[in-house]
């Protein structure tokens, strides 16, 4: 065979394959099947997948698990238990597993710290001092963020306030709430972690001397337009905003008006979830315009060890999830010998703890997420 008659078979080879390529494509081109090579980005009447490539599940936040306790008092009683056992984690030994393994763990701090002092403080005495040393035990709990908006705070005056401010900043947890003056006193801390960036403020009900003025330390007073203004600031900057508010009528298991018109104005005005205490006994919650409201959590750790309702309290774990959606688990808690406290014993049926205050056990506590939040 001639070497020209071979080469007019493989150019004849060729143009076979080829045309046989380009009747394939035709094929697939018709009845719509993936062989679209060459689509038209510009069409609008189709979507193709290689457009729509997005690591959702990459970008999406992890959820986060907020907890709240109610009222910390580590004076009076309290303390000299601490002294006479010589060990200032002892108000959370029972309980620092639980606060610690969340992502924010956040109290409301009622009793000042003074760098010096006669720590005693005898029982029955409302004006209280706390010593520094009990410091530990906050860090061992994971205690993160500390309100000072109550009306506890400025039992040591100026100066209390300052060695407070001056301890909890050297320990590295936040306080809020309280400051040098109004503005410092309203200032939001803003956490940032995991994707997420949430704002807490904090208000108490006093107006009174407490509060805080341009030239004058205290508490940020709860004053809603105020509430409205900061909460505006921080809406824009955070996935988050949480309030907490110090309200409410001691030893009622029954928010009051004020308690209910200012977390409302808070969840109106923007703000994620409100947070109360104050009463020394837990109250009633609700999930208003899908945001939670729990008024009061009762104590975390006291020593008014007189009454089963003030020797008892709950803790709010508050989960959020990448849409703002969220739910809540409330864990019933115990307190004993004057200021330790501990979760609900296993063994320990706790109907008796809702009874005490006329609420019933939740079943669900959730709400939904919104666009734009």
């Amino acid at each position: 065979m001639s070497l020209e008659i071979i080469k007019n078979k493989k150019f004849l080879a060729l143009i076979i394959i080829g045309f046989i390529f380009i009747i394939s494509l035709f094929f697939f081109r018709v009845s719509g099947n993936s062989l679209d090579f060459w689509p038209d980005i510009n069409s609008e009447d189709k979507k193709y997948e290689f457009l729509e490539i997005i690591p959702s599940e990459i970008s999406k936040r992890q959820p986060l698990i907020l907890l709240f306790g109610g009222d910390l008092m580590l004076s009076r009683t309290v303390n000299a238990k601490m002294a006479a056992y010589d060990d200032y984690f002892w108000p959370f030994a029972k309980i620092a597993q639980f606060t610690a393994d969340v992502d924010i763990t956040v109290f409301n701090l009622e009793s000042p710290f003074l760098k010096t002092a006669d720590y005693l403080v005898p029982s029955g005495s409302f004006i209280f001092k706390a010593d520094p040393k009990a410091v530990v035990g906050l860090k061992l709990a994971g205690v993160d963020i500390l309100s000072l908006a109550n009306n506890h705070i400025m039992n040591m005056g100026a100066k209390g306030l300052e060695d407070t401010l001056s301890i909890l900043n050297s320990a590295g947890i936040v306080a809020i709430g309280a400051g040098q003056n109004e503005a410092g006193a309203r200032q939001a801390y803003l956490w940032e972690d995991k994707g997420w960036r949430v704002a807490f403020l904090a208000y108490a009900y006093p107006k009174d001397n407490s509060v805080a003025s341009d030239n004058r330390p205290g508490i940020a007073t709860m004053n809603q337009d105020d509430l409205k203004e900061d909460i505006a600031i921080w809406r824009s900057q955070a996935d988050l905003v949480i309030v907490l508010i110090h309200a409410g009528v001691e030893y009622k298991s029954k928010p009051n008006n004020q308690q209910i018109t200012f977390a409302h104005a808070a969840i109106d005005a923007g703000a994620d979830a409100v947070i109360g205490h104050h009463p020394h006994w837990p109250q009633s919650w609700e999930i208003y315009k899908n945001r939670p409201i729990f008024y009061s959590l009762g104590n975390f750790v006291f020593d008014q060890m007189w009454s089963k309702e003030t020797s008892q309290g709950l803790l709010a774990r508050l989960t959020f999830f990448d849409d703002s959606s969220g739910k809540a688990d409330l864990r019933p808690i115990i307190i004993s010998d004057y200021g330790q406290a501990s979760l609900w014993p296993e063994n320990k049926s706790e109907s008796s703890f809702w009874d005490a205050y006329n609420l019933s056990k939740p079943v669900d506590l959730s709400w939904p997420g919104f666009a734009g939040n």
